[in-house]
């Protein structure tokens, strides 16, 4: 069996798992709908596909070289919930406990993070999984990096890109330019939404090919919207573009999904009262 690596997008599934799961508490009261969602994906990850590897990135506190950019950058965004904030340190000790490394560098998001292993990875020739549900990933995709979305139980590869939109990997850049970005809040072009951005890059593949044959393009009002804010566009592009550079210290070694400290994750599960999972705790020795 080929060396499989599982790479999560720590934040985004803690919020699916938050926002799925109402009301479970601790035994003394500590809100635990989150750790329980979260570490139900995991478990069922670590039995079903059997990840040689495995590595978690998580956002931190502050600024991004993208809000120094742009400081409307995710500024229509509520703060986390403080019940949830609550639950971080929470979810960090279960994945210490499974000895699975965890990423999260100042100044940098998650999908950064993401971005820069799976890509190391991908050079190795090694089959990376992303586990997320943000669609902005799929600028990563390779003949080795597929996306998981666990919401929608679906894998998205570089044929099923091809087939169901028609545009490379590397057009995902140039559709949130030309379409913007509201969950992310990146501009893009007014009056262009994501549709019409689709349409546009599948015709000119680039964003700079669309810039270049405004003239071609049907719609004065659109032709116009390019022309006016054609920085805005190059400034989105920036925004939605992950860097895979990130300086991190990265051990391929280190991800090798093992040694579980099963004690501790009993004294875990039962503090938080999650009996089912010491029932069927399990080792992937």
């Amino acid at each position: 069996m080929s060396e499989n690596f599982f790479i999560i997008d720590g934040h985004s599934q803690l919020y699916q798992a938050y926002y799925a799961i109402k009301g479970l508490t601790t035994p003394t009261g500590q809100p635990i709908n989150a750790v329980y969602g979260f570490t139900r994906m995991l478990r069922k990850i670590i039995r079903e596909d059997k990840p040689c590897y495995m590595a978690i990135a998580f956002d931190t506190k502050g600024p991004t070289f993208r809000h120094i950019e742009y400081k409307e950058y995710k500024s229509h965004r509520k703060p986390t919930p403080d019940d949830l904030v609550s639950q971080i340190p929470l979810i960090y000790d279960v994945v210490n406990a499974y000895n699975i490394p965890l990423y999260a560098i100042q100044g940098f998001e998650a999908d950064d993070i993401i971005g820069t292993i799976s890509k190391k990875l991908s050079k190795e020739n090694i089959e990376c999984t992303i586990i997320t549900i943000d669609k902005d990933m799929d600028q990563l995709i390779d003949k080795h990096i597929k996306i998981f979305n666990p919401r929608k139980k679906e894998i998205r590869d570089i044929e099923k890109l091809r087939k169901e939109k028609g545009i490379e990997p590397e057009n995902v850049i140039d559709i949130l330019a030309l379409g913007g970005d509201a969950s992310d809040n990146i501009p893009g072009i007014p009056g262009i939404g994501y549709k019409t951005a689709l349409n546009l890059i599948r015709e000119w593949k680039s964003l700079e090919n669309v810039i270049s044959n405004v003239d071609k393009i049907k719609g004065k009002k659109k032709q116009e919207n390019l022309l006016k804010y054609t920085e805005l566009a190059r400034l989105s592009k920036r925004l939605a573009t992950i860097d895979t550079e990130v300086p991190l210290d990265f051990n391929l070694e280190a991800c090798r999904l093992s040694n579980f400290n099963n004690i501790k994750l009993n004294e875990l599960f039962t503090n938080y009262g999650f009996n089912s999972f010491i029932a069927e705790n399990h080792d992937n020795n």
